[in-house]
């Protein structure tokens, strides 16, 4: 795991210096990213669950990530009373919502293969896309705009309008109905996954800001708890319980465990919440991955050991 993480870091690296460089500007990042949500992510999103082993317990996954998230909101929305209501929302926000698609994807299929990345692709576009849809816009709309409605009816729309989505059903369909594509197009699909994960990474470093602001820094430290510890300790408490296979464990452990999401930036900018606390959670939380992601996954293998004896 460490060796993928490392990986991912040195991507991120190259999209930083390419930036610092002048090969691209900052706005260019949007195009990466937009061929990224459009083109590459569902080419990946269909190719690994099209050559998935379909098995119903697999749908545990997602399960597991919408609990963690209602098992975490009323402590979060508890601790943090007494702090104003636009950095309050950007706290909850950071130590929930993690960057499950862009890190955890590469990670996943770098660390377990096609087999890990298609159980990341299952947790991400089922469990992560609900809750983000649903709690993620209620966090952001009450604490930024003090607006505590909530609707049904956009939640489902943009469930069913983020790109990977509809690919992932389409995916499960055809393969449910045995409909065999020609080679060509799995060739074609085949080239366009594996351009994912180099385009997702120089995509991000270019937007990494290698700042942040010291007022931030203890309550960062609590995001960093939050997020990279607490949140993927409680996704495998929760995937033991439901007697999830090896795999899934470990790629819980990784979904669970990946920083604060980029979009988050997006999300707070929309809705009037703390932007420069969401960056300052963004930067230290993709630093300290490469400790806390390893040790986690240590943590894992011991329990699997000591359930294994019972």
């Amino acid at each position: 795991m460490i060796s993928a993480i490392l990986t991912i870091l040195l991507l991120l690296g190259i999209g930083y210096i390419a930036r610092i460089l002048g090969l691209f500007k900052p706005q260019d990042v949007s195009i990466l990213n937009r061929l990224v949500l459009y083109i590459f992510m569902p080419a990946t999103v269909f190719y690994g669950i099209y050559n998935l082993k379909v098995d119903p317990s697999l749908l545990k996954l997602p399960l597991v990530g919408i609990i963690e998230v209602l098992l975490l909101l009323p402590l979060l929305i508890s601790i943090t009373k007494k702090m104003e209501s636009n950095l309050r929302g950007a706290y909850i926000l950071t130590a929930i919502f993690g960057n499950t698609a862009f890190i955890g994807y590469p990670i996943s299929l770098l660390t377990y293969g096609n087999e890990g990345l298609a159980r990341a692709i299952i947790y991400d576009q089922i469990g992560f896309t609900i809750s983000l849809t649903t709690v993620g816009v209620w966090i952001a709309n009450h604490y930024g705009r003090n607006n505590s409605n909530f609707s049904l009816k956009d939640s489902l729309v943009g469930i069913l309008t983020y790109p990977p989505f509809p690919v992932l059903l389409l995916a499960f369909i055809l393969r449910e109905l045995k409909v065999q594509l020609p080679d060509f197009s799995l060739k074609a699909l085949t080239y366009l996954s594996n351009a994912t994960v180099p385009v997702i990474m120089i995509g991000i470093g270019g937007l990494l800001q290698l700042e942040f602001k010291k007022r931030y820094l203890l309550l960062t430290l609590g995001t960093v708890f939050f997020k990279l510890i607490l949140f993927p300790i409680i996704g495998v408490l929760l995937g033991l319980m439901l007697k999830l296979d090896p795999i899934s464990l470990r790629v819980l452990i990784i979904e669970s465990g990946v920083p604060t999401m980029m979009s988050s930036v997006v999300l707070g900018s929309e809705y009037g919440l703390d932007v420069e606390f969401i960056l300052t959670a963004i930067l230290i939380t993709t630093i300290l991955v490469i400790i806390t992601l390893p040790l986690i996954n240590s943590l894992l293998g011991i329990l699997l050991s000591l359930f294994r004896q019972y």
